[in-house]
C-alpha cells in the first residue's frame, strides 16, 4: 500500500507595507494561489520583527494554506559575469565576437 501523498503547500512572495504614520507592518500577498485576490497578513508593530511572522498562513479568503515569504534575491554583477563568461566559453561565440579579426 503506497503512502498517501501529502498536500502541496504553495509559496507566495510577499512585499511589506507600513501604514502610514504607525509602526504597523503587514505582509502584502499580490495575487492568491487559491481566489486571486490581494490579501494582507500582519507583520507586527513596533519593536517586534516582522521576519518572524513569515511561513505558512492560513489565506484569508479560507480556501486552503500557504507559505509566505520574501521574493528571490537577484544574482550579484560577479555571479552573472561570471555565468556570462562561460556561456560566451560554451557557445563558440557569436557575430558579434570577432573583434579580434
Amino acid at each position: 500500500m503506497a503512502k498517501p501523498k501529502p498536500p502541496v503547500v504553495p509559496e507566495v512572495a510577499v512585499s511589506f507595507r507600513e501604514l502610514p504614520g504607525t509602526s504597523v507592518g503587514f505582509w502584502v500577498v499580490p495575487v492568491c494561489p487559491f481566489c486571486g485576490a490581494q490579501h494582507f497578513h500582519p507583520a507586527g508593530a513596533g519593536k517586534t520583527d516582522p521576519m518572524e511572522k513569515l511561513g505558512e498562513a492560513l489565506a484569508r479568503c479560507g480556501q486552503g494554506r500557504y507559505v509566505i515569504g520574501l521574493p528571490p534575491r537577484p544574482k550579484r554583477k560577479k555571479e552573472r559575469r561570471a555565468e556570462n563568461k562561460r556561456a560566451r566559453k560554451e557557445g563558440g561565440g557569436s557575430a558579434w565576437d570577432d573583434w579580434d579579426e
